[in-house]
């Protein structure tokens, strides 16, 4: 499996997973066009992959927009998610799953197929299992890739029980590490977005990632950690490799994701 992360902080989330003759992106939270073309354009006119799908996570702006669903309808791909994403609201239906040719009046939508969490679903070679994660929207995923091969948290308030046990099936995990507590406190922005980012369905910060990681050392060894979601302003990433180096985690190999256009990381076959 090839892991390719082409944005992940507050100004938008997308990454590619390759497996064999399949590739899929998680998310696509391009805030442009020219964003979405300035890293896509390489992929998707390269002869040597072809995206067959995207899945979403939850439907927050950073992660799911009008350009996902442009992409859908401009690839003729499908784009897996919860009902929970778009059902009721209208704009994400009107503007994110199809679009309106204003010149020739042509309608075009995107070929939507709803999943569930604890259901498990197929993308050509790719087996893909949705779990709940908690967050403040309407529903949000965590992902298992292949039984064990990559376990994918990101947009978490917190570790539940059952987070947890997903994470410690899996021989790889790609985890968030959003903010320093600090800085974040510390910060220009609105108390009320504070207490937001803060709360229980807000995002892990940096000191509650480690932690977990810590907690779980003696019972779980990691061949990879690929680091999601830090925030541009509340997180320096030399920091973050700092404090991960220092927490002396089981991990044999850490990733320090960067907020645009990460190298593609090899993550090995495991066996189920």
């Amino acid at each position: 499996m090839k892991i390719k992360v082409l944005m992940t902080g507050s100004d938008g989330n997308c990454c590619l997973v390759n497996y064999k003759n399949t590739t899929i992106l998680i998310d696509g939270g391009f805030k442009t066009k020219t964003k979405m073309e300035e890293l896509l354009n390489p992929i998707v006119l390269s002869e040597d992959i072809k995206l067959d799908a995207v899945i979403i996570t939850h439907e927050h702006t950073d992660h799911f927009n009008p350009w996902t669903g442009r992409l859908c309808m401009d690839l003729n791909i499908p784009m897996y998610l919860s009902p929970k994403h778009y059902a009721n609201e209208e704009n994400r239906k009107t503007k994110y799953l199809s679009h309106e040719d204003k010149r020739s009046g042509i309608t075009r939508t995107v070929n939507v197929i709803d999943i569930e969490e604890n259901k498990e679903f197929t993308v050509g070679d790719i087996k893909i299992y949705p779990f709940a994660v908690y967050h403040d929207a309407n529903k949000t995923f965590g992902f298992r890739f292949n039984d064990n091969q990559l376990c994918w948290v990101t947009d978490c308030g917190f570790m539940s029980e059952n987070i947890k046990q997903q994470m410690l099936q899996c021989e790889n995990l790609a985890l968030e590490f959003n903010y320093d507590v600090k800085k974040l406190i510390n910060s220009e922005r609105h108390w009320t977005n504070k207490l937001r980012t803060l709360g229980r369905f807000g995002h892990m910060n940096i000191e509650e990632s480690i932690k977990f990681l810590k907690n779980i050392k003696k019972e779980k060894h990691y061949k990879n950690l690929i680091t999601l979601h830090s925030s541009y302003h509340h997180c320096d990433l030399e920091e973050l490799r700092e404090k991960l180096d220092n927490a002396k985690l089981n991990i044999e190999n850490i990733w320090v994701s960067q907020r645009e256009d990460n190298n593609f990381i090899e993550l090995d076959d495991c066996e189920s």
